[in-house]
């Protein structure tokens, strides 16, 4: 692709001009950011996926997909916590219970907020993909059993051993 070519082209994933199979994002006048190989046309995805799962120069988008495996850490806590499999010395279960919900839930938010902000910068800055799922992944897994406690909290805690 020439020079010429590129003043046409807004932002997104472009031929690198210094290595054959290779993409880089371009931002609309400059190649930013590292190479990446060109998406297999046979893989699982359609290229367009697969590049839209890459966060490119989105740091938003970086830091969400950073946040899905912090969210999974934060439901793996929670129901390791709650299940009675693990145990902290001088901490009362419920305690640890209500802490591990409380770092699932503020993972979740924060993963569900660079995640807002990093489609909003997606047009721009690539990412859209990545930081779709990280959506879906911290309202699935750090709000949504949040919620349920807050519901059976407001049911009078039907069900609950007392």
């Amino acid at each position: 692709m020439s020079d010429d070519d590129l003043d046409a082209v807004g932002p997104g994933w472009q031929p690198d001009p210094e290595r054959a199979g290779y993409e880089r994002w371009f931002d609309g006048t400059a190649f930013t950011g590292r190479a990446h190989r060109e998406p297999d046309l046979f893989s699982a995805f359609s290229p367009a996926v697969a590049r839209s799962l890459r966060p490119g120069p989105n740091r938003d988008a970086r830091l969400a997909r950073l946040g899905i495996a912090l969210t999974i850490l934060g439901f793996v806590t929670q129901l390791l916590a709650s299940s009675g499999l693990v145990s902290v010395r001088g901490v009362d279960d419920t305690a640890l219970v209500l802490l591990a919900l409380a770092f699932a839930a503020a993972v979740a938010a924060l993963t569900a907020v660079l995640a807002l902000r990093a489609l909003h910068r997606a047009p721009r800055l690539g990412g859209k993909g990545i930081a779709t799922l990280a959506l879906g992944v911290s309202i699935i897994l750090g709000l949504a059993p949040v919620l349920l406690l807050v519901a059976i909290g407001l049911a009078g805690g039907a069900g609950l051993p007392s």
